[in-house]
């Protein structure tokens, strides 16, 4: 059949042998000597008048099918119907597109100027050019040559992929995957974690397929190209389950409350721990009403603070910045560094009271949080295991905070310091209290100003446990103890039920609930069984106060020993006649003790956290003196 159709294709009346010789080509590879010899001299073609004849039979079949073909395809471009042929395989080796396979085949005139327009037709996938009607039946050569044309541009979509087809895979924005687009979604991102391994190309069609948001989200990981170092990956790693149980991420009444309150979270923990997951955790759980301030950003080294004193600098003019900003992306403000040495907790306390934020301490709940073996593994910082266990010492040294205590939330500090100020002011005007000035004053015609008696002292807060960094006794058991744990960082309901005054202190009465005695110590009305012989006596979580200011010179322990003193009175029925005032009732208990039982308690929110300060530098041990000893004389 090869030699056939050369035959009839070299016949001197084909109009356009250059279109043959591009069919024959992607058809066929046909024997280039064969097509030039034929050119040269037709005459010499050695075929019998029987072969002759079967070939003239063929060409007449083919002409009546490629005449219905052809007219067939008339009739629908004439009604704007796009033709669209079932694809068939193609075994050739060699593409119509491909402008040097189609450059190296032999036996083709320079003389035909529409070739090079052909070429580029079939490279560049162009719309089909219309073919010429005839009503009689079309040549041989012309009728093969538009079939070519016609299986070329069938066979076009194969070769170059439509960007059409891939327009309709891609979802439009903010449209959902589809059930079988986030396997291919979520293999794409898994592939571009592990450094963008394989083929940059077919990773970038899987990240064709996914929504725009999750374009927009990992524009680095569309390219194939890896957002972060591998090492600093390690630290990515999600914690075990049940790492992310913290109040503020789970419990609803909590985030409600500190969405609307000012709060600084401080993350401690060492290299590798986990902190900056627990950032993002809760960078997402609060959107756009949380700030994260980075020691990384800002260049600090833990291992060495030594070196680190600028940065330490920077990231403390970050958080003063946020404080002073009170924009909703500054209600929360998290802080994410080791937080290993006691002066760093203490400062970052001091900005916290300074601005009137509430400050709540977090550590990763991580399994490997005190491993140094496998911080070492996981920390981006390259920090060999002897240098951990350094900073682990420091660590645990502050595991134990000065206090722990319920600290009121900002939004209502102010408003109990104005309810105990129009309380002072009240009760300096009474005549019944005029006639006891000597309890505070030491004479009886000496008044007494007791808006500026009592000093106030940071934060409003009613203290449960006091630790003093683990050097008081049952510190670390009350630190362990499972509800203390589960409750840290929760906001609660606190009940004020009575203002009490005497001339050391004045304070609040906090009851407690069921729920809020479990975080009391149980000891803690034995501890000052010293001072008030009946606190044994007294039920649990008598103590329980919030000091709403100091005399001078006076520490604001006391005020719980007070607080004692007016309850054990009270239950020995020791106690002056009431006097009723707009808010409650008022009883004087001798030596200047004043309570003001109020008709309706005050419900307050207040955190359960922990306290640090400075501590107070211990003076240097003087060495004793070396007895001079006598010299001996010679006589």
């Amino acid at each position: 059949m090869d030699t056939e159709k050369s035959e009839v294709l070299d016949m001197p009346e084909a109009p356009n042998q250059e279109e043959v010789a591009v069919m024959e080509n992607r058809e066929e590879k046909v024997e280039p000597e064969k097509p030039a010899a034929a050119v040269e001299a037709p005459e010499q073609s050695p075929v019998n008048d029987q072969a002759e004849e079967e070939v003239a039979g063929q060409i007449a079949e083919e002409n009546q099918e490629n005449t219905e073909i052809l007219v067939d395809e008339d009739a629908k471009k004439s009604e704007g119907v796009e033709l669209v042929a079932p694809s068939e395989p193609d075994n050739s080796t060699e593409k119509a597109s491909d402008p040097v396979a189609a450059a190296e085949q032999p036996s083709v005139p320079e003389n035909n100027p529409e070739l090079p327009t052909l070429q580029t037709h079939l490279a560049e996938g162009a719309p089909e050019p219309e073919p010429e009607k005839s009503a009689e039946p079309a040549p041989v050569t012309e009728v093969q040559e538009q079939a070519v044309l016609s299986k070329a541009v069938e066979q076009q979509p194969a070769a170059e992929p439509s960007t059409k087809q891939e327009t309709k895979e891609e979802p439009a924005v903010g449209e959902e995957l589809s059930s079988e687009k986030p396997a291919q979604a979520a293999a794409s991102e898994e592939g571009s974690a592990e450094g963008g391994k394989g083929d940059s190309a077919q990773s970038g069609k899987e990240i064709h397929a996914q929504s725009a948001s999750v374009m927009a989200a990992e524009p680095a990981q569309a390219e194939g190209v890896q957002s972060e170092p591998k090492e600093a990956q390690k630290e990515d790693v999600a914690p075990a389950s049940g790492s992310l149980s913290f109040a503020l991420l789970n419990q609803e009444q909590t985030k409600d409350a500190l969405k609307v309150s000012r709060t600084l979270v401080v993350l401690r923990g060492l290299p590798g721990s986990g902190k900056s997951f627990l950032a993002r955790a809760i960078a997402d759980s609060y959107k756009d009403l949380c700030s994260v301030i980075s020691a990384d950003a800002h260049g600090i080294k833990p291992e060495n603070p030594e070196q680190s004193t600028e940065g330490y600098k920077a990231l403390d003019e970050a958080v003063v910045t946020c404080c002073k900003e009170g924009g909703a992306s500054s209600v929360l403000i998290v802080v994410d560094d080791t937080n290993h040495i006691h002066d760093r907790v203490a400062r970052l306390w001091e900005m916290a009271e300074e601005h009137n934020l509430v400050l709540i301490f977090l550590e990763p709940q991580t399994e490997w949080r005190l491993d140094v073996a496998q911080l070492a593994k996981k920390t981006k910082r390259q920090l060999d295991e002897a240098k951990l266990e350094a900073m682990k010492v420091q660590h645990e040294e502050l595991s134990l905070p000065l206090y722990f205590g319920w600290f009121l939330l900002p939004a209502v500090q102010e408003k109990i310091r104005c309810t105990s100020m129009d309380f002072l002011k009240t009760l300096d005007t009474l005549e019944a209290f005029k006639k006891h000035l000597i309890d505070f004053t030491g004479k009886a015609e000496k008044e007494v100003d007791l808006e500026q008696y009592y000093k106030a002292n940071g934060t409003l807060h009613c203290t449960t446990k006091f630790c003093n960094y683990g050097k008081v006794e049952g510190s670390k058991e009350y630190a362990q103890n499972p509800a203390v744990r589960s409750a840290y960082g929760s906001v609660f309901e606190l009940s004020l039920t009575a203002l009490f005054v005497t001339p050391r202190t004045a304070g609040a009465r906090v009851s407690l609930t069921e729920e809020q005695l479990l975080l009391w110590p149980a000891d803690a009305e034995k501890e000052v069984e010293s001072a008030v012989a009946a606190a044994a006596s007294l039920p649990q979580g008598s103590r329980a106060h919030i000091t709403l200011g100091c005399a001078e010179g006076t520490e604001p322990v006391q005020t719980g020993v007070d607080l004692l003193q007016i309850l054990a009175l009270q239950k020995e029925g020791q106690q002056g006649e009431p006097l009723e005032m707009e808010l409650g009732s008022l009883i004087y208990y001798g030596e200047g003790r004043w309570m003001l039982t109020l008709r309706e308690p005050i419900a307050v929110p207040a955190c359960f956290s922990s306290f640090y300060a400075y501590k107070e530098q211990e003076p240097p041990k003087k060495e004793p003196e070396k007895k001079k000893q006598k010299k001996c004389s010679i006589l």
